[in-house]
C-alpha cells in the first residue's frame, strides 16, 4: 500500500470520526470531494473544485462542495486561506504544515516556503504574551521581477 493511499485512508477515517461525533450524515458525495482534494497538489477554490469535479463527470452540487469544504476545514483536514481580495482557497493541512506564502500580485503565482526564523518569532511572541503557540500563517504580497514576461501571468499587465 502506498503512503498516498495510507494518507487518504487516515483522512477518510478522521473525517468519518468527525461526522459521527458531530452527528452529520456520512454521505458518499462528501468522500468523493475528499478523494478529489487528496489528488490535488495545489491550492484551490470551491468553484475550481466544483468545476473540475463536474468536468470529469463526477456530478455533484455546488452546495455539497461548499458544505463539505466547510466540514473538512472544521475537522482540520483542510486549511482555508484568504489571499488578498480573492475568494477562499484551500489546501490539505497534511501536505506542508506550518508554512507561509509568497504571492505575486501581478501574475497570481503562490510560492510556499518554511522559515525557522518566522517560527521562532511566532514562538517568542506567543510566549511573551503567555500563550502557547500552535500554528501560524504569514502571507507576503510581492511582485515578480518582470510581470510582462512571467510564465505564470494570468492577467493582462498594463
Amino acid at each position: 500500500m502506498s503512503s498516498s493511499s495510507t494518507e487518504l485512508e487516515q483522512l477518510q477515517q478522521q473525517f468519518s470520526d468527525y461526522l459521527k461525533r458531530k452527528k452529520y450524515r456520512n454521505t458518499q458525495e462528501r468522500y468523493r470531494v475528499l478523494d478529489h482534494i487528496h489528488a490535488l497538489d495545489r491550492h484551490f477554490s470551491a468553484d475550481e473544485l466544483y468545476l473540475e469535479m463536474n468536468n470529469r463527470g463526477d456530478r455533484i452540487s455546488r452546495a455539497t462542495v461548499y458544505s463539505t469544504l466547510d466540514l473538512l476545514t472544521k475537522c482540520n483536514i483542510l486549511v482555508k486561506h484568504r489571499f488578498q481580495g480573492e475568494s477562499a482557497h484551500y489546501e490539505l493541512s497534511t501536505r506542508m504544515p506550518n508554512h507561509d506564502h509568497l504571492m505575486c500580485v501581478e501574475c497570481g503565482r503562490i510560492v510556499e516556503f518554511r522559515s525557522d526564523e518566522i517560527a521562532a518569532i511566532r514562538d517568542r511572541v506567543a510566549s511573551e504574551f503567555g500563550y502557547i503557540p500552535m500554528t501560524h500563517s504569514l502571507q507576503i504580497f510581492a511582485r515578480c521581477p518582470d510581470p510582462l514576461t512571467c510564465e505564470h501571468n494570468r492577467s493582462e499587465v498594463a
